[in-house]
């Protein structure tokens, strides 16, 4: 057991976001002095479509922990990759002012420094990493004893917390895309809104999108944090919801061709001096409009859409339908680019009726449909075809007989 204060040679490493300092501790004391700060909704303002986060993780698994567990007790187990922290945080999300208590650092020598953790407090959150720390939990107590590498950012605000997290973990498919995305979009109201990338700008259509009960996607979308059913108390949810990842990721598309790139771009700068004007023209359908911060004309685009969308194709539909799935969202967000780079930034309710009307007697639960991304392909030519937005001629020649069947079975 450690004796406190405790005092451990550190390395420090400076990056654009700042130092922090690189460390080894054993399991048993950072399960002693980290605590473990899930995402969740703190409060909600259904007035401006918006609600607050506080944390930077999932929800923790006890079923992963007992697994690693199991690799911790191996002869062979290691984890090179460091555990990140965030220092003199109080569980859940206060700065720790008592210096007596705080984690320091001491300069030693020439560029040499010691970490100082005066207590065994719970003083330190975890960013990422939190699974293997809680697989010590689970694991052989000798165990307990094996030494980690730690990356410890000191008095790190919230909103980096969550962008770290996200930026670690957006592109990883154990980590559910959504709550990365709502962790991206983590310090909205901290941001003036010229300088939201195009992902940030998503997250924000797809949280509106959400709590806008004028939105056809009003309810439908599932979020990540904990504590979601603060969104909507009465827990009058509708029948059938989609992630928050496939509606960010299909706005995303809508105004860039390259989000992360875009994104990279914009993080050059820091907070106060981003623009979207630093950002180049590119063909996505409404660059334009993003680059201008015509963010209203962008929204109510989409819900001229979808209410469409709504109207001649989900009320319709039965609850197998993919035209309610991911797949089903993902091609209607297909449809949608190319609608508007035939039509213009600005395509009437008629024309989307038009479009979309075209499809209304399709039964999208018919076995040529399936959840796969040959299935978000096959209902996106489905319904550009029945739109005639495209002929049979110009469809795959192996498929050709699938979608000439499609035409028999459901006359428009």
């Amino acid at each position: 057991m450690s004796i406190f204060p405790l005092r451990l040679r550190a390395i420090r490493a400076s990056q654009p976001l700042g130092d922090f300092f690189v460390v080894a501790l054993d399991a048993a004391t950072l399960r002693q002095v980290t605590f473990l700060d899930p995402t969740r909704i703190t409060s909600v303002d259904s007035k401006s479509f918006w609600y607050s986060l506080l944390g930077a993780q999932r929800q923790s698994s006890p079923r992963r922990a007992r697994q690693i567990a199991k690799y911790i007790n191996t002869v062979e187990a290691a984890f090179p990759n460091s555990i990140i922290l965030a220092a003199n945080y109080i569980n859940y999300g206060e700065l720790q002012e008592d210096e007596e208590k705080r984690w320091r650092v001491e300069c030693v020598g020439d560029n040499l420094f010691e970490l100082v953790i005066p207590t065994n407090g719970k003083m330190a959150s975890v960013i990422d990493g939190q699974h293997r720390l809680l697989g010590f939990d689970y694991c052989d107590p000798e165990r307990q004893t094996m030494e980690l590498l730690c990356a410890i950012y000191m008095d790190l605000p919230h909103a980096y917390q969550a962008y770290l997290f996200a930026t670690i973990n957006i592109n990883q498919r154990k980590v559910d895309k959504s709550l990365a995305y709502d962790q991206f979009g983590y310090n909205l109201d901290e941001e003036e809104k010229d300088g939201w990338a195009p992902d940030k700008l998503a997250v924000y259509l797809c949280r509106k999108l959400n709590l806008d009960p004028h939105s056809p996607f009003h309810a439908r979308i599932k979020i990540a944090p904990l504590n979601a059913d603060l969104l909507f108390p009465d827990g009058s949810l509708p029948d059938w919801q989609v992630s928050m990842a496939c509606v960010v990721e299909g706005s995303a598309k809508l105004i860039s061709q390259n989000a992360k790139k875009d994104r990279d771009l914009l993080h050059r700068r820091v907070i106060g001096a981003r623009s979207r004007s630093l950002l180049p023209m590119d063909s996505s359908p409404l660059r334009m409009l993003y680059l201008n911060n015509n963010d209203d004309d962008i929204y109510r685009l989409l819900t001229k859409f979808f209410a469409v969308a709504d109207q001649q194709l989900w009320s319709m539909a039965s609850l197998q339908s993919y035209i309610k799935k991911t797949v089903g969202i993902q091609a209607l967000f297909d449809v949608l680019r190319l609608s508007i780079e035939r039509l213009g930034n600005n395509p009437s309710v008629t024309d989307f009726e038009g479009i979309l009307g075209a499809s209304s007697s399709v039964d999208f639960s018919d076995p040529a449909f399936q959840a796969s991304g040959k299935g978000r392909v096959r209902i996106k030519n489905t319904l550009l075809l029945f739109a005639e937005m495209i002929s049979a001629e110009e469809l795959p020649e192996a498929d050709r007989p699938i979608y000439l069947e499609l035409l028999g079975k459901y006359p428009k």
